[in-house]
């Protein structure tokens, strides 16, 4: 997808990090590849977020404006929902309107959650690892998706944007089904890559019901332990993105000795890729 980089310019957020609370965390959700649930991930994140009481805005960056559409479902409807910011940062601008005037967020807003489109272009990279203080990557546990995943996270591992200004980076394996051994193939590539699987989420109807309606899967009346143990799940995700430092390194081991931290990742890309064919 060629964007210029200045559309994900999220400098119209910064003045939230000059706020009492200086408590402004934006979370970043990627992956090169399409069809792995970037705003089935985004919008329910952003849902969760809103229902542990912070003011949460979702910005969505994709064309095909999965989340903006989502969200006109939500305020059309009757059921009440808990509040949320959405910002289609794809849309046009109006003839009276500027980018930094659509682009503009309410001053209380301490999550931003950014849904992104596939096949982001490096400065596009670039420019969004700057502005985010932790990546999630969502993945499928299919051959391909494990092949196209563990090549979009060593480019972004080895990214001189990433070298030079590293955040903390999450997995999280999206759609899983009852198959072991395709789960087993994804966790092993993330051991090879050195990242960690931070959430595991289900194959279930529950999603599309959610979405049916605008909602989280964590607003939906859920009887059936089954579906409450997977909407707890966004909570935990939850904690684990909390935990980590804001604009900072991620937490990882060191590499073996005499080897270079981009050799380490280089080599386990190719193990990575060339395991899960």
């Amino acid at each position: 997808m060629d964007v210029n980089a200045d559309v994900y310019d999220l400098s119209a957020t910064a003045n939230h990090e000059d706020t009492a609370v200086n408590d402004v965390r934006r979370v970043l959700i990627i992956n090169g590849k399409g069809g792995c649930g970037k705003s089935t991930i985004a919008t329910n994140l952003a849902v969760s977020y809103s229902q542990r009481g912070h003011r949460t805005a979702l910005m969505d960056y994709d064309s095909q404006a999965s989340s903006t559409d989502w969200a006109a479902l939500r305020a059309s409807s009757p059921d009440p929902k808990t509040p949320l910011h959405v910002v289609p940062m794809h849309s046009k601008v109006g003839m009276y309107q500027t980018k930094a005037f659509q682009q503009q967020l309410p001053p209380d807003i301490t999550r931003i959650v950014i849904d992104t489109p596939s096949g982001a272009r490096e400065r596009d990279i670039d420019t969004l690892i700057k502005q985010c203080d932790v990546i999630l990557i969502p993945m499928l546990p299919s051959p391909l998706d494990i092949r196209s995943g563990s090549r979009f996270i060593a480019e972004l591992l080895t990214h001189r944007g990433y070298r030079a200004n590293p955040r903390a980076i999450g997995v999280i394996a999206n759609r899983l089904q009852n198959n072991p051994a395709s789960q087993q193939k994804l966790m092993h590539a993330l051991e090879c890559l050195n990242v960690p699987c931070v959430a595991n989420f289900a194959d279930s109807t529950l999603y599309g019901r959610a979405a049916e309606d605008g909602a989280g899967i964590t607003e939906l009346k859920l009887n059936d332990a089954a579906s409450q143990a997977e909407a707890s799940k966004w909570f935990d995700l939850i904690d684990w993105v909390e935990q980590q430092p804001r604009r900072a390194a991620r937490i990882a081991a060191p590499p073996k000795a005499g080897t270079s931290s981009v050799t380490s990742v280089a080599s386990a890309k190719t193990k990575a890729t060339s395991d899960h064919v």
